[in-house]
């Protein structure tokens, strides 16, 4: 039977660029997403009837999906030469969020799937550092970054929720999702939270010490899951958290490792070439590891000219830093520095500022440590890479 589907201008009118949905096995998490876009691939090839079908058993096999409900209802509504609820003119704020919800997910390119690039975010991961949470925020989109030998390979992305008021989180109740570079610092169990955050919760450690230096307030942000009465929620519309579905959670819970798993929020992903990757990759290490050296070689100004005039950490500014690296290194008659777990990342928003997160072993003819720490370097207008701040 032919029949004319009104549903299909709303669609080209909000999805004009071209997509396809992957033909490898789904993994129970995602094959709502999945069948939904077998649903429109199917309609812009006037594969109406099968379009019928899959809405059906889409709608059936996720009952709390309501995108998918109101795609099976507006389907059924056209064959029945109705006006669809999922109109473009619709003023409901449930439907606006839905459309907004589908344009998320439907609108989507995994564009670093067929040109192999890679994340200029995520320089290097540790070996100690097996995955990684990349978040896109513009994008709503969640990307699992494994780490294969230090490269950052991407090998799945999911659809997630962020704050009512977007994205760049500044101060307390402002509904933001933060930007920067986090850890998940644990794991609030299903039993212990309010139905709101579904089968489980991860606090990242926001505001972090960059956070901190920017005078950027706030409190509680964490990957969460849903209520169990709804599938998914619509882009915007958490307080600041990252919200998933509860299967999207239930599969990341394997990757995450508490205090470890690394959180990197990001306006828009910059992809880049493979052989770009590599290089930026080197420039970094070369920077940390002349800076062990000098330490190492026992000559205070050349260690002081790492450090920018405006370095700050929660001891010193750079005056202070300066008379404690000339107090404390004539007393040295040899340093050694060991450097572990190295991760590096380029800040976000920040084009010019690369974060290194390590565990350092220190030890003197006076003084021996292990501690984590945290270095921001800055490329100043000399084109020298300098520490801006430091957290231990």
């Amino acid at each position: 039977m032919r029949f004319v589907i009104k549903l299909i201008l709303t669609i080209t009118l909000l999805f004009t660029s071209k997509f396809t949905y992957s033909d490898n096995i789904p993994a129970p998490s995602e094959n709502a997403e999945i069948e939904l876009l077998q649903v429109i691939d199917y309609m812009r090839n006037g594969q109406n009837e099968k379009a019928l079908i899959v809405a059906a058993e889409l709608s059936k096999n996720y009952p709390n999906f309501k995108l998918g409900k109101i795609i099976y209802a507006d389907l059924l509504s056209s064959y029945l030469q109705k006006k669809p609820m999922f109109s473009s003119n619709s003023q409901d704020k449930e439907l606006i969020d839905l459309k907004n919800e589908a344009k998320a997910r439907i609108n989507f390119n995994s564009i670093y799937k067929k040109k192999d690039l890679l994340p200029r975010s995520i320089i290097q991961l540790s070996k100690d550092t097996p995955y990684a949470f990349l978040i896109e925020l513009s994008k709503s989109r969640l990307y699992l970054v494994k780490n294969k030998n230090g490269i950052p390979e991407v090998i799945s992305d999911f659809y997630v929720s962020i704050g009512k008021e977007g994205f760049n989180k500044k101060t307390s109740g402002d509904n933001k999702t933060p930007v920067g570079v986090y850890n998940i610092t644990s794991y609030l169990i299903d039993e212990d939270l309010p139905e709101l955050y579904g089968e489980g919760a991860y606090p990242i450690n926001y505001p972090n010490t960059w956070d901190k230096k920017n005078k950027n307030t706030g409190y509680g942000i964490w990957i969460h899951g849903v209520p169990r009465d709804v599938y998914s929620r619509p882009p915007l519309s958490s307080e600041g958290c990252v919200v998933t579905s509860n299967h999207t959670l239930r599969k990341l819970e394997k990757y995450i490792a508490i205090g470890k798993t690394p959180v990197i929020l990001v306006e828009k992903v910059n992809w880049i070439k493979r052989n770009v990757w590599h290089q930026n990759k080197n420039i970094a290490n070369e920077i940390i590891f002349e800076w062990k050296d000098t330490w190492e070689s026992l000559d205070p100004h050349e260690f002081i000219s790492q450090h920018s005039i405006d370095f700050s950490s929660d001891k010193h500014n750079f005056e202070e830093r300066v008379a404690h690296i000339l107090r404390i290194i004539k007393n040295k008659t040899y340093i050694k520095v060991k450097i572990e777990n190295l991760n590096l990342f380029y800040y976000p928003q920040n084009q010019d500022l690369i974060l290194s997160d390590f565990r350092q072993h220190y030890e003197s003819n006076n003084f021996k440590t292990s501690s984590n720490k945290k270095l921001f370097w800055k490329k100043e207008k000399d084109g020298i890479w300098r520490i801006l701040h430091e957290d231990t």
